[in-house]
């Protein structure tokens, strides 16, 4: 988690829902989100609000719809020496590629950033495609710098920083679970599928 006025970035797929997720204010004023209710919660965290938690459902994606944002997909890779892949997956997980997406926290586009997060990014257009990609790639680069391992970056991206270090690793939370295995998943694909495109120009 990162504090309220540096970046505060709520992540939720575009997925069936599930279990409630809770959203408190800590003791030194910064936002957690977790799947514990308030008598598992120490005293000093005030419940601001409580929503429905997701479960990821495979959906079929037409070609057309996974791979229209592929060009700018590799243009924020090479910006901010980022996995094309990783970026993808993060995208499919999060909006299914619909850059219209907006979650029920307020979430916006295709890699969700929050309203206060995509004006600290400098997306001033959150619903256009590669300003929105640019600014959820630059939080993953971030991210990157501050945890070795792919599975906190992606624990980190959704259940944040603060979550990762308090818990060593990921939260055991079952959205934060789902989520960080469904992006692994995702990304395998999708780098097979980068891995093929790149032949295949380098073949031309």
């Amino acid at each position: 988690m990162l504090r309220a006025g540096l970046l505060t970035l709520v992540l939720l797929p575009w997925t069936a829902q599930a279990e409630r997720i809770f959203e408190y204010r800590d003791a030194d004023g910064g936002v957690v989100f977790t799947d514990r209710g308030q008598k598992q919660m120490p005293d000093d965290h005030s419940l601001l609000k409580v929503r429905k938690g997701w479960e990821y459902e495979p959906q079929p994606l037409p070609p057309e719809q996974r791979d229209r944002y592929d060009p700018d997909i590799r243009y924020a890779a090479r910006s901010h020496d980022l996995d094309p892949a990783l970026i993808k997956a993060v995208i499919h997980a999060e909006s299914l590629f619909d850059p219209y997406a907006v979650s029920s926290a307020g979430a916006e586009g295709l890699m969700q950033l929050m309203p206060e997060t995509a004006g600290h990014l400098n997306v001033h257009r959150p619903f256009d495609p590669r300003q929105n990609i640019l600014g959820g790639s630059e939080f993953l680069a971030y991210l990157q710098q501050r945890f070795d391992r792919l599975e906190h970056v992606l624990a980190a991206y959704n259940a944040g920083e603060t979550n990762v270090r308090k818990y060593g690793g990921i939260p055991p939370f079952t959205e934060t679970q789902n989520y960080v295995k469904k992006v692994k998943e995702l990304l395998t694909d999708y780098r097979q599928q980068f891995s093929a495109s790149n032949e295949t120009v380098a073949n031309r």
